[in-house]
């Protein structure tokens, strides 16, 4: 990492966290080393909440249309960040991402994908934080953000404990194997939105309320998902009905 930014990094966070307050719940000192540190995604700050509020800075993955601008791409770049292009199978990203782990580094990446609309609910995840962690046998250390962020609004991050896939080391890299991982992944993550859930319920907190933009977004997105499902349901009756 170039030291010059991981300095900068630091001043800022210290200035910056005022504006931005979080209360972690968990191990902020997730140490440097071989680790995937795996998280729900809602807003585009959410890297910036982790690197703000864990004691140790981690590269992460980001979606590479941030590079347009110069000053992002050389702190990313000074970060050891991955740029990905979304929508392809980026093998330049997948080798980065390797490449760190191999060098006992650990790498921050959201495996939704993209921002999901819905602060309380997971997308599916995709399956390559699986593969990576199988591949290079590295542990997974799930946090879950509870909200988007918003300056001067509280916030809560929960990080969970370390796990491995350790009963996949020794198993193929097929499709069923590396779904299963995958799902406990998804698992851990969404046992941290249950429990800080009802650890802020018992307080009193409760989310704010959606603006009309945020409604929109949740009903297309909502939406989408409905008429995805009915097709996926259609494809596999289609399938059933040839096999019989």
């Amino acid at each position: 990492m170039n030291k010059f930014v991981i300095f900068l990094l630091k001043f800022a966070r210290t200035v910056g966290r005022p504006f931005f307050p979080v209360k972690v719940y968990g191990d902020r000192n997730i140490e440097s080393k071989k680790c995937l540190i795996v998280g729900n995604h809602i807003s585009g700050w959410d890297p910036v909440m982790y690197t703000m509020w864990m004691k140790n800075i981690a590269p992460f993955v980001y979606k590479a249309e941030f590079d347009k601008s110069l000053f992002l791409k050389w702190v990313f770049e000074g970060m050891e960040c991955i740029p990905v292009h979304r929508g392809e199978a980026d093998i330049n990203a997948s080798k980065s991402i390797l490449r760190l782990l191999k060098e006992d580094k650990p790498v921050c990446l959201f495996p939704e994908g993209t921002r999901n609309p819905d602060v309380d609910c997971l997308q599916e995840f995709h399956t390559g934080a699986a593969l990576f962690a199988i591949k290079m046998k590295a542990p997974v250390r799930p946090f879950y953000i509870w909200e988007k962020t918003k300056i001067f609004r509280k916030n809560y991050i929960a990080v969970g404990e370390e796990f491995t896939l350790e009963e996949y080391y020794d198993k193929p890299l097929d499709k069923k194997n590396l779904e299963e991982a995958t799902e406990i992944i998804r698992s851990k993550v969404d046992g941290l939105r249950v429990k800080l859930n009802e650890k802020l319920q018992a307080r009193g907190i409760k989310r704010r309320p959606r603006t009309k933009k945020e409604s929109e977004r949740l009903r297309a997105y909502n939406e989408s998902k409905r008429l995805s499902d009915a097709a996926q349901q259609s494809s596999e009756q289609s399938e059933k009905e040839k096999t019989n």
